[in-house]
């Protein structure tokens, strides 16, 4: 088991230097992420736990995101990326006092990114969330709970700033 890791990390971290759909095909056909038609993972993207990343049809994941799967990461149709966002689905324990944090553990927490959402670059997107249809998420923003569908959501933490 450990070995099959090794390799998919070998893997995944030679393939995300190949630039330009060339390299978006590799990926998509060579890492153990299930992705739909017409979807784009560019160069730079780090995934932990790939095989644990559903992406949807028609969905595009700028350059130099990280997206960590180990909790799961599910992201529908026609949903766009910006650069540099970072989707995280796991986080330390950190309950004990008597134990030190790196030996805790960590808590996975799915996240769900509807249909027809723009996450804006450099965007962190915490374990847990859950990103309705139709929204918006501006640039630079933290969001730390779920955001309903229609919305645009933007800062830090990330409210809402209107309905669309």
């Amino acid at each position: 088991m450990r070995i099959r890791y090794e390799i998919i990390m070998w893997s995944q971290h030679l393939l995300k230097f190949i630039p330009g759909k060339i390299g978006c095909f590799f990926r998509k056909h060579l890492l153990p992420f299930k992705s739909g038609s017409s979807s784009f993972v560019w160069d730079g993207v780090h995934i932990d736990s790939p095989s644990k990343l559903i992406i949807g049809n028609n969905v595009s994941i700028n350059r130099g995101c990280i997206l960590n799967a180990a909790g799961e990461i599910s992201i529908l149709d026609d949903v766009l990326i910006g650069p540099e966002v970072i989707i995280y689905s796991q986080n330390h324990i950190y309950k004990s006092l008597e134990i030190k944090i790196n030996e805790q553990g960590y808590i996975k927490s799915s996240v769900l990114i509807k249909e027809n959402v723009w996450i804006g670059a450099r965007s962190i997107i915490l374990p847990g969330v859950k990103i309705g249809c139709n929204s918006i998420i501006g640039a630079g923003s933290i969001v730390t709970k779920d955001v309903p569908p229609n919305c645009i959501f933007a800062g830090n933490p990330a409210r809402l700033i209107k309905h669309r």
